[in-house]
């Protein structure tokens, strides 16, 4: 007994005086996108679910064709093969997604999105992590600038409905480009 209380003494004063002489900024933080190469299934059915939902709340089915945020998955898939400019990429369409699920709705539709919309802010604090500790100063290519221009343009000329459904419409697309991003791959 006198031998448990004398090592975690040692490890509390060992603990205190290393965290004295090692300031914590020091310490590079780790963040690992490697946990959404397979993400759990119960997110992404939650995620599905989610969508279904959407359509059958709103009866935003006819919305599904031709309307779009500046996506064209032609040109989207060959961006960048550099991983900070997908990461970049993927944040940026989750932030469009998670501002549209955050808009009020209907109730039923309200308690769907809440599993979906916190599994995909939680990704989008480990990309900003990810790029705040692994490509803090990485500037985005031309291509991607222009994409994300586009992306911003879209916000600030389409309706929040035409905004919404193209983003839960494309859900399932930029939850691809996470895995591929996770892998540190391109994907086609």
């Amino acid at each position: 007994m006198l031998h448990l209380v004398l090592t975690l003494l040692l490890a509390l004063v060992l603990q205190t005086s290393l965290g004295a002489v090692i300031p914590h900024n020091t310490l590079k933080k780790s963040c690992y996108l490697s946990k959404y190469r397979f993400p759990v299934f119960h997110e992404t059915n939650a995620v599905l679910r989610m969508r279904e939902k959407f359509v059958s709340t709103t009866g935003n089915g006819g919305l599904w064709a031709g309307q779009g945020h500046g996506r064209g998955d032609a040109e989207f898939k060959t961006l960048s093969d550099k991983v900070p400019d997908r990461v970049m990429l993927v944040k940026a369409e989750l932030n469009l997604t998670t501002t549209m699920l955050e808009l009020p709705a209907a109730p039923s539709f309200a308690k769907t999105r809440q599993q979906p919309l916190a599994f995909l802010t939680q990704v989008q604090n480990d990309l900003q992590c990810w790029m705040d500790t692994e490509a803090p100063s990485h500037e985005p290519s031309e291509k991607l600038s222009r994409w994300l221009s586009n992306l911003q343009t879209a916000r600030e000329t389409k309706t929040n409905s035409c905004l919404e459904a193209s983003a839960i419409r494309h859900i399932f697309e930029v939850l691809n480009d996470l895995r591929c991003v996770a892998f540190e791959e391109q994907c086609n």
